[in-house]
């Protein structure tokens, strides 16, 4: 079995690969003989043992890509997940939003499950996806940077379902596996199929609002797949799917989706105005007392002191623009799976996010790597699956690791190590879900090598002043990012700060986190009950025990007499 991962490991490095992408799906295969003008001064013995070689290597090929077939019998469902970066849950109309146009993520959730109260393991795109794909917490084996991604030693749901038979295509960022990782756990992957079109940044370098993000209009719109790598994603893989696909498949479609820079597609760009944001759906205001100090801390590095509300709104407005062309996307993706009926039939869509966005509230931008606020830690959760209930509206909290570890309980697939995702199978067929669940969060630094610019991968960018991350690394080295950990149930949200602002929050009389009760004597009790079920929760989820077991004895091979 290890060869024959060692085998499937070398054929799928980049470049090494039979299975390349010339705008066909992976099974194609480009054969060709090698010109006898490409090696003029080769003998000709040469020239056929090359020859030979590279008939071999292709039929080599074409026989393994062939065991991707689904087998007589074989039943299980395919899937096809959708995970645009930096989207929060209440931009989007099916939770709540006033006037952003979604048709497309609104109808999926009436004809699948919607989960309302859907929350990140970590506000920033490593850390949450290595959590999300491991099923275990950030704190379990340290992925708290953007640069300690899931090793090869370390199981994902990703390789229990590739060494299952699953044909795994990647199309989008990674953030997520090490390289030795990803090969052991994905089939196949596109490069480059990721990012929307944008102008450039309105405010020049020098001049407040220069690390605002907030950009012009792109010269293209949002159905040229040229300029726009989210959306040639989804035409790749319908591509894929037309094509007589291996059976069963993954497609897992990590797009750069809302994430800053504030710009958008020339037709998605002023879908919204600022007044519509003022009057419709007003932000939270700046300043709000006892917040953790990068609430001001990314007014200040940013330069964003000077600003009116209507500068916020206008970045609000654009940030649900780039929402309306992840709806139009997913639109695509769905309606072309729909023309397939064969596919169809058998396909489980899902659409969650990485974590949220500031996009203007409090007056802030982007996201922070400590911040434990709703709209970075909510994210859309809809879905999908064949023989599933529509309609579900599931308002009981959930962690977004439940998704993947779901996918292999519907793919009947064993999982052998400790985790700890919970199956949404029974709400994707109509259980209303576990309010009395709490949900965890985590985030922040201690260390020095934590530090984002004090990581090697990303010193360079974060020394540069040109950077638009330039501010954010001053912030975090100048007035720190405390470590935090959030527990959230129905009714009550706590973040604890050991070396920082800590809060707590009635969610039946502050939904938008308004007003911190932490240290309040009228919640003393609460605060204690959930400080305490923090410290249980640490204790539960502290190490895991790996499945693999070491012999007590020595080695015997003996090294000396």
């Amino acid at each position: 079995r290890e060869r024959e991962r060692e085998r499937h490991r070398e054929r799928e490095r980049p470049g090494t690969s039979a299975a390349v992408w010339f705008g066909r799906h992976p099974r194609s295969l480009f054969i060709g003989s090698p010109s006898i003008t490409v090696f003029p001064l080769l003998p000709r013995m040469a020239l056929l043992r090359i020859w030979s070689l590279w008939v071999a290597v292709l039929a080599a090929a074409v026989v393994d890509l062939g065991q991707g077939a689904r087998a007589p019998g074989d039943t299980r469902p395919n899937f096809v997940i959708l995970l645009p970066d930096e989207t929060r849950a209440e931009s989007i109309g099916v939770y709540g939003h006033p006037f952003v146009k979604t048709p497309n993520l609104d109808a999926l959730a009436a004809n699948g499950t919607v989960f309302k109260e859907a929350h990140v393991l970590h506000t920033q795109c490593a850390p949450s996806r290595c959590a999300m794909i491991t099923g275990r917490y950030m704190h379990v084996l340290g992925h708290r940077t953007q640069t300690h991604l899931v090793r090869e030693y370390e199981p994902n749901f990703f390789r229990y379902l590739k060494d299952a038979g699953y044909y795994i295509l990647w199309m989008g960022k990674n953030d997520m596996f090490s390289q030795d990782a990803f090969t052991l756990s994905v089939t196949n992957w596109t490069k480059g199929d990721i990012g929307v079109s944008q102008g450039k940044a309105v405010y020049p370098f020098g001049t407040p609002g220069y690390y605002s993000f907030l950009s012009s209009a792109s010269d293209f719109f949002g159905n040229d797949s040229e300029h726009n790598g989210d959306y040639r994603a989804v035409v790749k893989g319908l591509e894929f799917m037309a094509n007589d696909p291996p059976e069963p498949f993954l497609i897992f479609m990590p797009g750069i989706g809302a994430h800053p820079s504030y710009g958008a597609p020339k037709d998605y760009y002023d879908m919204y105005s600022a007044e519509q944001v003022s009057k419709l759906a007003p932000l939270r205001p700046p300043h709000v007392a006892k917040k953790p100090k990068y609430h001001e801390g990314i007014i200040k590095y940013r330069g964003l002191e000077s600003f009116n509300q209507t500068f916020f709104d206008k970045i609000n407005a654009i940030y649900l623009g780039r929402v309306s062309y992840v709806d139009w996307i997913l639109g695509q993706l769905v309606t072309g799976i729909d023309a397939l009926p064969a596919i169809s039939k058998n396909t489980a869509i899902f659409v969650t996010s990485d974590h949220g966005d500031f996009s203007g509230d409090y007056h802030l931008v982007e996201k922070w790597p400590g911040g434990m606020d709703d709209i970075l830690t909510r994210v859309p959760l809809i879905g999908r699956v064949p023989g599933g209930v529509k309609g579900n509206v599931v308002e009981a909290p959930v962690n977004v690791f439940d998704l993947f570890y779901t996918l292999t309980v519907m793919a009947k697939v064993n999982v052998s190590h400790i985790h700890f995702a919970q199956s949404l199978l029974p709400q994707l067929m109509g259980d209303p879900g576990n309010m009395s669940r709490t949900v965890y969060s985590e985030g922040g630094y201690q260390y020095f090598r934590e530090f984002e610019p004090n990581d090697p991968e990303q010193a360079a960018g974060y020394a540069n002043p040109h950077d638009t991350y330039w501010a954010r690394g001053k912030e975090e080295v100048g007035e720190g990012c405390p470590r935090a950990i959030m527990a959230k149930n129905g009714t009550f949200k706590l973040v604890y700060r050991p070396q920082g602002v800590s809060e707590l929050y009635d969610l039946k009389e502050d939904k938008r986190e308004l007003n911190n009760v932490y240290d309040d004597p009228k919640y003393q009790n609460v605060q204690q009950e959930m400080q305490m079920d923090l410290l249980k929760f640490m204790i539960r989820t502290a190490d895991v025990t790996p499945v693999h077991e070491d012999p007590r004895g020595l080695p015997k091979k003996k090294t000396m007499a």
